[in-house]
C-alpha cells in the first residue's frame, strides 16, 4: 500500500469516526470507533486462521453449518486451535462481516446480538493463558448509552451504519508483514488525542517524541529481550520501540482502566501475540505489578508532577531505599525515575519524559539528582524539548536518559528547544529535528549552541542543577547594526508609503470617497474591509479613463472560469526549512500567514524534504502566475476555503501540498491580482462557509466549489480593483515594518 493509499485509509476511518461523534466528546466516541475496528480485526484474523486450519478439507469457515453435528465438530476443533494460537474464538455467525450484513438490512435489530458476541469473545478465553489479556476488553463499548440515540431504534440505526461503513474497508490482513491497520489505528489515537485536550496526555505521546525515545533506547541494539513502560497509556510508546528493533516481550502498567483496555487492543491489533505482552492495570508507584523483573529498555511519559503518597514506609521499598529520600508528595516525577531505574537491566537504557522543573528543583529532588550523578554515574543525557508539543499542556519538557554501566563520566546536554515547526494550535518536531537529536545523542556530538558534554565536576559546581542553559550557551549575540542599512531601509519604507498613499488617493478620488489619513494600522485595515464590501457588492464602481461606465458585471460559476490542477499530499513531516529545489505550499500556512496575493520571494515557504517519496512533479503541477491555491480543510469556518493567488513565482519551483486545490484561470477571464481578493470577499466567503462539511474537521469538495457563483467585472475594472486593494496592502505592510515593493505583477490600470 502506497503512502497516499494509507492516508486515504486513515482519512476514511476518521470520517467513519465522525459519523459517531454527535454530542460526544473526543474521548467518548474514541472508545466506540476503536472498539469496533478492533472487533473487525479480531473477526478478520479469525476468518483467515480458520480457513487456514480447514484448507486441507477445502472448507471456507463461513460455509460451516453451526447447527449440524459435523458443523459442531468442526467448530470444536477450530475453537481449540484458535484459542491456543490467537487467544480467542468466534463462530462464523459472530464475525464482523456477518453482523454488519445483517445490520444493513432494513428492520434488522443487531444491538443484542452484538453485545452477546463481544461477551462471547471474552468467554472463549476463560480458563486459558489469554484470559487476562481479554478480560473486560470491550467494557467501554456501552451499546446502551443514550449518547448513541434516544431510542433503541436510533441506537441500532447508528451502530448498523458505522459497521456497514467499516465492513467496506479492506484491512489487508492477508498480506505478509502488513502493518497498515496498526499504523491507521495509531493515526486515529493521535487524532483523538488532538481533540481530547488535557485528557490526551493520559494516553498518548506524540509520534515524533516517541520516536526519539525509541531510537535512544535501541542505540547499538537490533534486538531487545524486553521493553517496559510503567505509565504505558495506549501502548504507543512500547510499540514505537518495536519499530526500531526486534522486541521479544512487552511489559507495561497503566492506572486508567479505559486507557489500559486501549493499550491491550493496540498490542493485539499490531500483531503482538498475547503470550508476548504483559500489561497490568494498577497504580504503578503504590502497587507495582512486575516485582523482581529487569528489562533491556525502559521508557515512559509519566503524568507530569502527579500527586502520590510519598509515604515514609516506602523508604524500605527496594525501589527507593538506596536514595535516602522520596520524591515530594505533590511531584512524583523522580518517584517514576527511581521506579524505572529499579527495573532497568544493568546493560539496558532508560529514557523518560519529565517536566523541565525536574532538572533544577531543590529539596528531595536535588538530593536524588546528586545521588544519581555523583554516587552512581547513571545519568547519560539531558535533552530539552520544544515548548507546546504535548497534548493538554504547554509546560517545557525534557528527556532524561539513564544507563547503569556507562563508559564515560560526562553528561550530554542537548538543547532542542528551537527544533520545531509551528502549527495552528501546537508545535511539532519535524523528521529532520528527530534525526538531529538522535544523531547528536548517538555520537555524543558537541555542536555549538545545540549540544555539549559537561563533566561531573562542572555539574557539581552547579550544585547538580541540570538547567540546560547552564551547559549549552544559546544566547544570541546582537548582530552589528549598520546605520547605512537602517537609513536605506527606512528610506525605502518611506518611499513605499508615499507611492501607496498616492495610488490610494487617486483611486479614492475616482470612486468619490475620502482616502484614509495617517498611519493607524487598525483604521487602515478597517478601511480595506469596508472598501472590499462596497466594491464586491457593486455599490462602488470604477469608470473607464474617459469617464464612461464599464459594462455590467457578468455572473459566472467558478467551474466556468477555473480548471483544476493536480496537487500532492505532502504533510509537514516531509517538508523542511533547510533548503531544497522545490517549495511546497501547506494549507496551514494559507490559514495563518500567507497574503492574499502570494509572492514567492516575499513569503517563507518550506521545501519538499529529501525524505519525500513522491515521483518527480509534472510541468502542470508547478504553480504559475494567476493560479489560485485553496485550503480545502480546516478546524473552523474562518479558515475553510481560504485562498491565495500566485502573482510572482520562479519557474518550476513551487507546488501545493496536503489539503489544497489549485484552480488555474482560463485565458482571458481574470487579470492577475483580482482573484486573490475576489475569493476573500464577503459574498464568496459566505458561500464557501455554506458548502463546508464535517464535524471536527471541515472540508470542501471540488464539485461544490465549481458551483459557487460570483460577479466578474470587465478586465480593465478588475485591474483597478486589484491595484487599489494592492496599494492599501502595500501601505499596511509599510506601516507594519514589512518593507517590500507594491506587487509589480498586479496589472496597473
Amino acid at each position: 500500500m502506497t503512502d497516499e493509499q494509507k492516508k486515504k485509509l486513515e482519512q476514511k476511518l476518521w470520517d467513519i469516526a465522525n459519523t459517531l461523534r454527535g454530542k460526544m466528546n473526543a474521548d467518548e466516541f474514541r472508545d466506540y470507533i476503536l472498539g469496533f475496528i478492533f472487533f473487525k480485526y479480531l473477526s478478520e484474523r479469525m476468518h483467515l486462521y480458520a480457513n487456514d486450519v480447514l484448507k486441507q478439507d477445502n472448507i471456507d469457515y463461513l460455509s460451516v453449518n453451526e447447527t449440524t453435528a459435523d458443523g459442531k465438530a468442526i467448530l470444536d476443533a477450530v475453537s481449540e486451535a484458535s484459542v491456543d494460537a490467537l487467544g480467542y474464538f468466534l463462530r462464523p455467525s459472530e464475525l464482523f462481516s456477518q453482523i454488519a450484513k445483517r445490520g444493513s438490512k432494513p428492520g434488522q435489530f443487531i444491538l443484542a446480538d452484538l453485545t452477546a458476541i463481544l461477551n462471547n469473545i471474552q468467554r472463549s478465553t476463560m480458563g486459558t493463558e489469554s484470559e487476562d489479556d481479554f478480560d473486560n476488553l470491550f467494557e467501554d463499548l456501552d451499546l446502551t448509552s443514550t449518547k448513541l440515540g434516544r431510542t433503541e431504534e436510533a441506537k441500532n440505526t447508528l451502530i448498523a451504519r458505522v459497521l456497514t461503513h467499516l465492513d467496506e474497508i479492506d484491512f489487508q490482513l492477508d498480506q505478509a508483514n502488513s502493518d497498515v491497520l496498526g499504523d491507521a489505528y495509531e493515526y486515529l489515537i493521535g487524532q483523538f488525542a488532538s481533540g481530547a485536550g488535557k485528557k490526551a496526555g493520559e494516553f498518548y505521546t506524540p509520534q515524533q517524541v516517541s520516536t526519539i525515545l525509541a531510537r535512544i533506547v535501541t542505540t547499538g541494539r537490533t534486538r531487545l529481550k524486553s521493553v517496559y513502560d510503567p505509565a504505558c497509556g495506549s501502548g504507543s510508546l512500547l510499540l514505537r520501540v518495536a519499530k526500531e528493533a526486534d522486541v521479544s516481550e512487552f511489559f507495561g502498567q497503566e492506572m486508567n482502566r479505559t486507557t489500559y483496555n486501549l493499550a491491550r487492543m493496540n498490542m493485539i491489533l499490531h500483531g503482538v501475540h498475547y503470550r508476548h505482552f504483559d500489561l497490568k492495570q494498577e497504580d504503578t508507584l503504590e502497587h507495582p505489578q512486575h516485582d523482581g523483573m529487569r528489562f533491556d529498555a525502559v521508557v515512559a511519559n509519566p503524568p507530569f508532577s502527579a500527586d502520590w503518597s510519598s509515604s515514609p514506609l516506602l523508604l524500605t521499598d527496594d525501589r527507593f531505599s538506596q536514595y535516602g529520600r522520596l520524591a515530594p508528595a505533590s511531584k512524583a516525577d523522580f518517584a517514576f525515575v527511581q521506579h524505572m531505574l529499579h527495573h532497568l537491566d544493568d546493560n539496558g537504557t532508560m529514557a523518560v519524559i519529565l517536566p523541565h522543573g525536574a532538572l533544577f528543583r531543590g529539596g528531595a529532588e536535588g538530593h536524588i539528582r546528586q545521588y544519581l550523578i555523583k554516587d552512581r554515574n547513571w545519568l547519560d543525557a539531558v535533552i530539552g524539548l520544544p515548548p507546546n508539543i504535548f497534548y493538554g499542556t504547554t509546560i517545557p519538557t525534557c528527556i532524561m536518559v539513564f544507563k547503569k554501566c556507562r563508559e564515560t563520566e560526562d553528561v550530554l546536554f542537548i538543547d532542542a528547544a528551537s527544533c520545531f515547526e509551528k502549527a495552528k494550535n501546537q508545535n511539532f518536531l519535524r523528521n529532520s529535528d528527530v534525526d538531529r537529536i538522535v544523531s547528536a545523542y548517538r555520537g555524543r556530538i558537541a555542536e555549538d549552541r545545540f549540544s555539549r558534554r559537561a563533566t561531573r565536576a562542572e555539574i557539581e559546581e552547579n550544585d547538580y542543577n541540570l538547567n540546560i542553559p547552564r551547559y549549552v550557551d544559546t544566547f544570541d549575540e546582537e548582530a552589528e547594526i549598520s546605520l547605512e542599512d537602517v537609513h536605506e531601509r527606512s528610506k525605502a519604507a518611506h518611499q513605499q508609503l508615499l507611492e501607496a498613499e498616492l495610488a490610494i488617493s487617486l483611486f479614492c478620488k475616482e470612486l468619490g470617497i475620502l482616502p484614509p489619513v495617517g498611519a493607524n494600522l487598525l483604521a487602515l485595515q478597517n478601511f480595506k474591509a469596508w472598501l472590499m464590501q462596497k466594491l464586491f457588492s457593486k455599490q462602488l464602481r470604477f469608470s473607464r479613463d474617459n469617464g464612461q461606465a464599464f459594462p455590467d458585471w457578468q455572473q459566472k460559476r467558478l467551474g466556468e472560469v477555473f480548471t483544476w490542477v493536480k496537487t500532492n499530499s505532502l504533510s509537514r513531516e516531509f517538508l523542511t526549512h533547510h533548503g531544497g529545489n522545490v517549495q511546497n505550499i501547506h494549507y496551514g500556512d494559507i490559514h495563518t500567514k500567507f497574503r492574499p496575493l502570494f509572492r514567492q520571494s516575499a513569503e517563507i515557504v518550506p521545501f519538499v524534504g529529501s525524505n519525500s517519496t513522491l515521483k518527480p512533479f509534472s510541468d502542470e503541477e508547478y504553480c504559475r502566475v494567476g493560479d489560485v491555491v485553496i485550503a480545502d480543510a480546516s478546524e473552523d469556518y474562518a479558515d475553510i476555503g481560504k485562498a491565495i493567488e500566485i502573482v510572482e513565482v520562479r519557474e518550476r519551483s513551487l507546488v501545493a501540498g496536503l489539503h489544497t486545490y489549485i484552480a488555474r484561470p482560463k485565458i482571458g477571464c481574470l487579470v492577475v491580482g483580482f482573484s486573490g481578493y475576489l475569493l476573500r470577499s464577503a459574498p464568496m466567503r459566505r458561500q464557501i462557509m455554506r458548502i463546508a462539511q464535517g464535524i471536527s474537521v471541515l472540508g470542501i469538495s471540488k464539485g461544490n466549489l465549481e458551483k459557487l457563483t460570483f460577479w466578474v467585472p470587465h478586465t480593465d475594472e478588475q485591474r483597478k480593483i486589484a491595484a487599489t486593494l494592492s496599494a492599501i496592502d502595500s501601505k499596511i505592510q509599510s506601516i507594519s515594518g514589512q518593507i517590500r515593493p507594491q506587487d509589480p505583477d498586479v496589472e496597473k490600470s
